[in-house]
């Protein structure tokens, strides 16, 4: 994946090196509350978790994870990725961040970021997300963004207290008018597109 900046993001391939930074945010539960995986207990065990889980992806035709990287500090405080591949066309999407930065809208603009890149530069026609019925800050991440709810499964997860809690499922679609008028082809080679290139070049 091509590294691309925001205004105030620079979004890389995840590396080995983001262990100690990714174990700060995700040795807390209050991070960890709605992730599929355990809390990490280690640097060690985060850089198994990047080494493991992140960094052979392309093995399997899913497309590297982002680490989202402050510009001002350059500290790597969370990630988004691509975590699933269905048909070789829809990439289900994921992501986490360090809670000192919760509610700044900087998952915001990191999704925002990646959507056209995973449509016009890896050629996906289709993205999903979901989150728990718990999670409003993620929920509104996925409004802001633009990605249209779709469906609501009832029970499907028991979170970490044991209740079990509703999924709610959001889908774009490569050709959906809010994607034309937001993330236009057009708009991604003006901006991003333009981006990649001068750094290939």
């Amino acid at each position: 994946m091509p590294t691309v900046e925001t205004e105030r993001l620079i979004l890389r391939p995840i590396q080995l090196e983001d262990d100690k930074d990714m174990y700060e945010y995700c040795s807390d539960d209050d991070v960890i509350k709605y992730l599929w995986f355990e809390k990490h207990d280690s640097v060690e065990f985060s850089r198994y978790i990047i080494e493991k889980l992140y960094l052979n992806r392309t093995s399997v035709g899913i497309p590297e994870a982002y680490a989202i990287v402050l510009k001002e500090s350059n500290k790597m405080i969370g990630t988004i990725d691509v975590n699933q591949v269905y048909f070789n066309e829809v990439a289900v999407i994921g992501y986490v961040i360090h809670k000192d930065y919760w509610g700044k809208g900087i998952v915001t603009e990191a999704l925002m970021t990646l959507i056209p890149i995973l449509f016009y530069y890896c050629g996906f026609y289709r993205l999903e997300i979901n989150h728990s019925s718990d999670n409003i800050g993620s929920q509104r991440v996925i409004e802001k963004a633009g990605f249209i709810h779709e469906g609501r499964f009832r029970k499907r997860k028991r979170e970490r207290d044991g209740h079990r809690a509703d999924y709610i499922y959001y889908g774009l679609c490569k050709d959906d008018l809010i994607v034309k008028e937001r993330y236009g082809e057009e708009m991604y080679e003006k901006t991003i597109g333009n981006q990649i290139q001068s750094k290939t070049s």
